[in-house]
Order: structure tokens, then sequence, then C-alpha cells
């Protein structure tokens, strides 16, 4: 038995905070004929981690087996999912949780981190929301505790996508 659910694009329009869960997959709409899809990593005091599938879809209509065979697109990234999923405050967004993967156990992520802080005092947190003493290079290294935005994330699928002409 499958340890994948995925549910109707109209099922849900739109999933409390409190609701959002690792395993949760998604479903976001980049224009009219294309949506793309992502999963839940974790919760970290700045908002979701997420992972993005190299996957896009003239619907919003996807199977298991799409999820399966898929890869991901790029780093995790750190999502503002009260924004996106819970508020839909950003205009133009349409960002929906449209399944689930039971016991989701994120793998080859140790490594994963965010920076913030003031100089001289920064902090550095892992997807499983440790935090520790940041370096100056762990600064250098490691992105913003940023959470993005529809727009962002947009921005960052476009050059990745016409980058590697996934579509």
């Amino acid at each position: 038995m499958s340890n994948i659910k995925i549910w109707n694009w109209d099922k849900k329009p739109r999933t409390m905070l409190r609701f959002i869960k690792p395993g949760d997959i998604f479903c976001l709409k980049i224009n009219n004929n294309r949506y793309a899809f992502g999963r839940i990593v974790s919760k970290i005091f700045g908002g979701h981690t997420a992972e993005f599938f190299n996957i896009f879809l003239p619907t919003p209509n996807i199977d298991e087996s799409h999820l399966k065979e898929a890869g991901t697109l790029l780093p995790v990234q750190l999502i503002d999912s009260y924004s996106l999923f819970d508020k839909k405050l950003e205009t133009d967004s349409d960002w929906r949780i449209i399944g689930h993967n039971e016991n989701y156990k994120p793998i080859n992520m140790s490594n994963i981190y965010f920076v913030y802080g003031l100089e001289g005092s920064c902090k550095k947190i892992d997807i499983f929301d440790n935090e520790t003493i940041a370096s100056e290079a762990d600064i250098r290294k490691y992105p913003r505790l940023n959470p993005l935005g529809d727009h962002d994330i947009k921005l960052i699928l476009g050059s990745v996508r016409n980058h590697l002409k996934l579509i």
C-alpha cells in the first residue's frame, strides 16, 4: 500500500498554518497553463522548509508515479507558509496542499542551514530547528533566514527552469 495520498486541487483551497506538516505535497500555479510541485520538509523558526520537484505540468493533477520518479530542482528553500497557504496574502498567488506523504523523513539533508542575526552575533539554524553560533564562513556560505514568497520562488524556479530547459 502506498504512503502517498493525493487529492484534488479544489479540495483544500486554503490550509491553516497549524495544519501544515512535513510530508505535505503542494502545488503552485505558475501561470494559467503551468503548475509546479513540491513537498514540505520541516517546520522551523522562520516558516517551513520545502523541496521543489523537477515537475511542471499543464494542470494541477499529479499522481504518485510522477512523485516517485521526480528529482529535486533546487536546494531546500525556506518559504513563507503563512502568506502562501493560510492567508494567501500575495495577489496572483495560488499555492495549495494537494496531498501528503505519510511517515515522510527527510534524507540527505543534514547539512542544510540558514543564518540570521547581526554581525558579530549571527546564528545558524538547520532544517530541524537546531541552532548554533555561525562562523564568518557560515555567514558567507548559507542563505539568510528569510522566508520566500510567491514572487521570489517563481523567480528562482524560472531561472532554474530556463537554465535547464525543462519546459
